[in-house]
Formats: structure tokens, sequence, C-alpha cells
């Protein structure tokens, strides 16, 4: 690894337990499990593959067992991937008989260890019955902006927040784009509505085309709540390597942002996932506009910085303005653009767009890469760049962008199918029995997407934003499933 920034974190965090300081980490050598899936207290659903971290599990499983809590009572054993058990971390499979209660390893040594976990319904995404309804509109009509979702278990259920961070105006007839400072807030309500959006805290600086993330106890180490905004566009229209970091409320106040641990290299227009308690950051345009191929992982610490941005193995090839996910043992992306633009690569639809996509090995366990990327990723009907990206559990959405045939509409939706938690099948479509631009949403490109799960387990989508590529001005709707 090239840990750059990290090796600065980390060193100083040997001196302080060497020394005897304090340390806000786990007591060191005391049997415990410590993270469930990256996450303090972590959101879970049934039938997914977790990593319990900890000491003292034992090196070998023999007895040991994992256990979680049963509906209507009692308990269930999770199946354990076969040499996943050591002393510090084990690999299981949440059962589908699995809710949210006490997560119990015992060990071949008949000594329990416990942890609490959230456990949601899996309900798979039927993309044939996928039906867009307009949301809250915005308070006015961006592009490029950072939208993510939070959620937090609560009384009634899931308290879920979406954030939308920075975001651009074009100036009629140029294309040329202001960026802005402003961050907005909306909790969505179960069965999908979204609430009317509030401006919360600005950004220090103006931002578009940046990647954000959300953290929390339920699905990083950081025991309380933070909002990053990751690179973006500056007014000078040059990309930039800044991370923002915010300390969110339970009721959605955001208060002011601070600069923490900057990437190593300025992106915007990067692909961004959130997965397991590290923020990864694929590729993006540099200050020049031009597509890199660098791949960073930060992990999100205890107290909410970033444990190091650390680079790992690069793209096959430069792209920006596409999309990815990272799951179980893999990363992949997809389309986007390879050659140099304008910011946020505007409404040229000649420039080429990427429709193959690049894999590559991610160790469930630390976050980082195992191995080199590798063409053979799914494949786009045509390629396409500047959409939204939706991570439904079994299906990944992408919606609108610039495509062959976006003028028309003809793949508004298209879908691939995530299989056995690790690969990622081909795009195809069009899906669903209505389409936005056919509600007189427009026809989008760089609009801002976002998904979450109710308490039930059913899945949302958020999309707003955007500019309409047929008539060539931006839209402030917002639409969701």
């Amino acid at each position: 690894m090239a840990p750059r920034v990290a090796s600065v974190v980390l060193g100083a965090l040997a001196a302080a337990l060497a020394c005897g300081g304090p340390s806000t980490g786990p007591e060191p050598f005391k049997p415990r499990i410590d993270y469930v899936d990256g996450a303090i207290e972590p959101i879970l659903v049934n039938g997914q593959a977790v990593v319990l971290e900890g000491f003292g599990f034992g090196d070998v499983q023999g007895g040991g067992a994992i256990q979680f809590a049963r509906a209507g009572g009692g308990v269930v054993p999770a199946v354990v991937v076969a040499g996943s058990w050591s002393d510090r971390t084990v690999r299981a499979i949440v059962p589908a008989e699995a809710v949210s209660g006490p997560l119990t390893l015992t060990t071949d040594a008949g000594r329990a260890l416990s942890a609490s976990v959230h456990v949601l319904p899996h309900l798979a995404f039927d993309p044939a019955t996928l039906t867009w309804q307009a949301r809250a509109t915005f308070d006015h009509a961006p592009v490029g902006v950072a939208l993510t979702a939070g959620s937090e278990p609560g009384s009634s259920g899931l308290r879920v927040v979406l954030y939308a961070a920075g975001g651009a105006e074009t100036e009629t007839g140029t294309g040329k784009i202001s960026p802005d400072a402003a961050v907005f807030v909306a909790r969505a309500a179960p069965g999908g509505a979204v609430g009317a959006w509030r401006r919360t805290a600005d950004l220090p600086a103006k931002r578009a085309f940046a990647a954000v993330a959300v953290a929390n106890r339920y699905n990083s180490r950081d025991s309380a709540r933070a909002l990053y905004v990751i690179g973006g566009v500056d007014e000078a229209g040059r990309a930039r390597a800044t991370v923002y970091r915010t300390l969110p409320s339970a009721d959605t106040a955001v208060g002011a942002f601070t600069s923490i641990e900057p990437l190593p290299a300025p992106v915007a227009g990067a692909i961004a996932v959130v997965r397991r308690g590290r923020i990864y950051v694929m590729g993006g345009a540099d200050s020049l506009g031009r597509p890199q191929t660098d791949v960073f992982v930060g992990r999100i610490g205890l107290d909410g910085h970033i444990d190091g941005w650390y680079t790992q193995p690069a793209l096959p090839g430069p792209r920006a303005y596409g999309g990815g996910v990272v799951l179980d043992d893999r990363a992949t992306v997809f389309g986007g653009i390879s050659d140099s633009s304008e910011p946020g690569v505007g409404l040229d639809t000649l420039v080429p767009r990427l429709a193959a996509g690049d894999g590559a090995p991610v160790s469930l366990l630390s976050g980082f890469f195992t191995g080199t990327w590798a063409p053979g990723g799914p494949v786009l009907p045509a390629g396409r760049s500047q959409f939204a990206t939706l991570t439904l559990g079994d299906v990944v959405l992408l919606v609108g962008g610039v495509y062959a045939g976006a003028s028309a509409n003809t793949a508004e939706t298209i879908v691939a199918t995530v299989f056995a938690g690790d690969s990622l099948g081909d795009f195809s479509g069009p899906v669903g029995t209505n389409s936005i631009a056919g509600q007189g949403g427009g026809t989008l490109i760089s609009a801002a997407g976002a998904s979450w799960l109710d308490v039930d387990g059913t899945p949302h989508g958020l999309v707003f934003g955007g500019i309409d590529l047929v008539t060539r001005e931006r839209r402030a709707g917002a639409w969701g499933f």
C-alpha cells in the first residue's frame, strides 16, 4: 500500500499506545467483537456476507459458532464461511430468519462474545415494477450535486436523512458552470416520500461534481456522525483535493464544515462508493479536466477523521463521470469518459463514452484491493456518462446520462443484476412501468442520485436536478420510487 497521509496518522497512534497515552479504541488484548461489517452497530440484510473483527475468537473454529436473534424468539445459527475463522476475524452469512438483536460468537473454548446488530428483511427489487413518482422539488435547479442518504435505527423504524452538497448552475448559451457552496437536508419517510429540502451550513468553498459520504456507528467505526464532501470543481473550474467534514445532529442540523485529510490528488467527477466503513474514490478528472486512473481508499476512523488515503492499483484506463459499486469481494466501474473535457463534460454528445466495465478483487476484511484491475466487467448497451447510479441490493440501476438514443429516451433507466453478492452482470433495458421524461421530468443528465432501504427492507431511490438534454435547461424536479 502507499499510505501517504496515513503514515502520519498511524505513526501518531502507535506512539500514543507505546507511551501509555489515552486511546479511544478498544482495550488491547481483551476478547471482544469490535466491529461487524466494518461498523460498531451495523445495519445488515438477511443473506448478506459479514465479517466480524475483534480479538480472542481462537485460532480454529472447532466447536465455535455464530448466532443471531431469531424471528419469534430464540437464536438461529449462521453459516461460517469455510476457512475464514481466525483469532481476529470470522466471515459468516446473515441467516434468513435473523432479526435485530444480539449477535453472539461462541469460541471453541466456550467463551461468548456479543455485539448489537440491526437486521432488515431481504426483499428482491423487481425492475419491471419500477414506477417513478414526483418528489419534493429543490428550490433551485442544480447540476453536479453530491447526494447521499444516511440511515439510523429509531424507535419507530429507520430514520433516513438525505444530504445534498454543492452543485452548480450553468450560464445560458455558454454552458460554463458556476459552483455553489450550499448544503441541503431532507427527511425520507417510510414508503419513499421525501420531505421539504432545508438549507443548512454552507461549504467553506464552492464545489460542483464532488463526492459525498455519510458516516455513523451503523456503517463505520465512528460512534458519532460525520458528513464528508470530497474533491470537486472550484469556481475556477479546476478539480480540488479538499475533503470537508461536518458533524450533523440527529435532527438533520448540519454544523460548520472543516477541512480534514485531503486526497492525494485533485479530482472531480470521480466514482465514489462507501462500503463497510471505507470510502472508495475511483478515477475522476484532474485540475485540467483529464480523466485519471487513480484509486484511493480511506477508512473512516474512530473520531470521524480519515485514517489516511491509500493508493490502490490503478484502473486499466482513465475514467471519469461514470459509475461503480463495491460488492463483497470485488469492485466494479462502468461507463464514463476517457478523453479530456470541460468540467462536468457538458452537453456535447460527440464526446466518446465508455460502455465496457473493469473489475478488481477487494478484501472483505481490510477493504484494500488484493489484485489488479482487469477488463471484463459489466457492459452497457451503449457508451454512457453523467448518469445517476442507484445500488439496490440485488440490482444496480443507471438513470439518465448521455448515450446513443438519449435524446429520444430509448433507455432512460437500465439495470444490471448482482450475482451471489459479488459479481455484476451486463446492463440491459429500458426498465420500469414509466419514465421520468414521459412524465415531463426532462431528459436528465448530470442529475444526482441516492438509494436506501425502509425498515421492512423495501428499496427506494431518488434522482433530482440535472440538465434536460433536449431543452438544454436546468431542472429542479425530483423523482423517486
